[in-house]
């Protein structure tokens, strides 16, 4: 009797089957960053997001906001995606930073361009400096100037692996990031566009406790728009909802504005 359930475990078709997959693509979002003094290497420019995930308001803490999860290394000059990769893997070799995970990112207040090595998994803020150290040493890489002060809100554009479980043809479950999930857009939006439909969703959705940004997918010779959701204990119908509306609007401003 054992063996027959497992079997129908694994076959039943109304059971979904997940597909680990590796995508390459980026993130757009809007967040408030603040520059740290001490923790970075001395009259370099070092940026951190202050509240990670502004759109989720619940009472669990995103990790993130308790540690040095979102730090940001402005560069003197621009460096490619590949050299921040090759000197990240150097570093997980050689120094006692294994898990780190880097990516290339543009921030933008106002006029304001800065790139930047978007840095994860950095074990505590005491770390920061010599992380920095670190790709500095391993990757010849000169940092920009200290030359902002206080907080303000920045546009963020990520370059990033995604490593995710596929759930079904446009919806992914993140391996890398607890949860977070995404899925896919029936047509193009740009990031203002992208905005006004999100709050337009959430003034009319029963739960607002979640956090988006608008990524974007390269994969089967071809680029796809997507949805970021951050949500704890969110559920398929949630974002199989969430899905649903997205589409519905997305669709709506597309031919409007065709």
């Amino acid at each position: 009797m054992k063996n027959g359930l497992d079997f129908f475990i694994i076959f039943n078709p109304n059971i979904p089957v997940m597909t680990k997959k590796e995508i390459v693509g980026t993130v757009l979002k809007e967040e408030t960053m603040e520059v740290l003094r001490e923790e970075a290497l001395p009259r370099t420019l070092v940026l951190h997001i202050v509240d990670p995930f502004p759109g989720f308001h619940g009472d669990i803490i995103p990790e993130s906001a308790s540690k040095p999860d979102n730090i940001f290394f402005v560069t003197k000059k621009t460096y490619s995606w590949e050299k921040i990769i090759r000197t990240t893997n150097k570093i997980r070799k050689y120094t006692e930073f294994k898990n780190i995970d880097a990516s290339f990112a543009t921030v933008m207040f106002g006029k304001s361009k800065y790139f930047t090595i978007r840095v994860h998994n950095i074990p505590s803020f005491k770390d920061v400096a010599a992380v920095q150290m670190a790709f500095r040493e391993y990757g010849g890489f000169e940092f920009h100037k200290r030359d902002r002060k206080g907080e303000k809100v920045a546009s963020i554009k990520l370059t990033k692996f995604f490593e995710v479980n596929q759930l079904d043809d446009t919806c992914y479950k993140d391996l890398k990031r607890e949860h977070m999930y995404y899925f896919e857009l029936p047509e193009h939006v740009n990031w203002d566009a992208f905005k006004k439909i999100t709050l337009s969703i959430k003034d009319t959705i029963g739960n607002r406790n979640y956090d988006v940004a608008l990524a974007t997918f390269f994969k089967n010779e071809n680029v796809y728009d997507a949805v970021r959701i951050y949500k704890p204990g969110l559920k398929m119908e949630f974002l199989e909802e969430l899905k649903s509306k997205y589409d519905q609007l997305v669709s709506e401003f597309t031919k409007i504005n065709a």
